[in-house]
């Protein structure tokens, strides 16, 4: 079995990842920005959108998702725009042996006036006047970790350095409504059901859940 680059997998799995938190610029990082592979000692940087699409196709292709690799096109493009227009705040998970990506957080600052496209307009509609919540708070776009380096809690202690990242602000994220270990997850660390958003992958309504900020 290959990894994400393409390279075989070795024994390294025992060897815990090192976890770094990437901040984009508020403006965003412009037209030409081009991601940086993993690997040996690189550090500090957001990876190009051909990483994010394979660990999170990787991931959501097992059950109980089983989505096709659309949406982790999808999902991918819309990392590669967010970066190159506006801020977001990443945490990174690479292989202390080569740098390799095992996990990633990403997510971004929302306020409603800035959320001018289809998906958000839908959000709001649903969510109706639940949907205040939201505002001034930060969205966890994507979370993803490499299926074979599960059992060893990479996923929990990426999400966990990203909402560390963004302490002192409420977060939210919209999942499947389904019973997966991503959704356990989230109950773990505070996040709760808030209402139901735009038609997730499965086609269904996806499942809307907030964490709100420290009291």
């Amino acid at each position: 079995m290959n990894d994400g680059n393409g390279q075989p997998v070795s024994g390294e799995q025992s060897v815990a990842p090192m976890i770094e938190v990437v901040w984009g610029r508020l403006s965003g990082l412009g037209p030409g920005w081009q991601g940086v592979p993993s690997g040996p000692g690189v550090s500090g940087v957001l990876p190009p959108r051909e990483e994010v699409e394979a660990i999170y196709g990787a991931a959501a292709a097992e059950p109980p998702l089983n989505e096709d690799p659309k949406y982790a096109t999808l999902f991918a493009d819309v990392y590669d725009v967010s970066v190159r227009r506006g801020q977001v705040v990443m945490a990174l998970a690479r292989s202390q042996t080569d740098g390799r990506l095992s996990a990633f957080a990403y997510g971004h600052y929302w306020n409603w006036e800035e959320q001018k496209y289809p998906w958000a307009f839908e959000l709001q509609s649903s969510l109706g006047e639940r949907c205040t919540e939201l505002e001034s708070t930060f969205a966890l776009n994507l979370l993803a970790r490499d299926p074979r380096r599960r059992d060893q809690g990479i996923g929990r202690r990426t999400l966990k350095a990203w909402l560390n990242a963004v302490a002192g602000y409420g977060c939210w994220l919209q999942t499947d409504d389904i019973d997966s270990p991503a959704r356990r997850l989230y109950e773990s660390l505070g996040f709760t059901e808030l209402g139901h958003g735009p038609e997730a992958p499965n086609g269904r309504p996806g499942l809307v859940m907030f964490r709100p900020a420290p009291s």
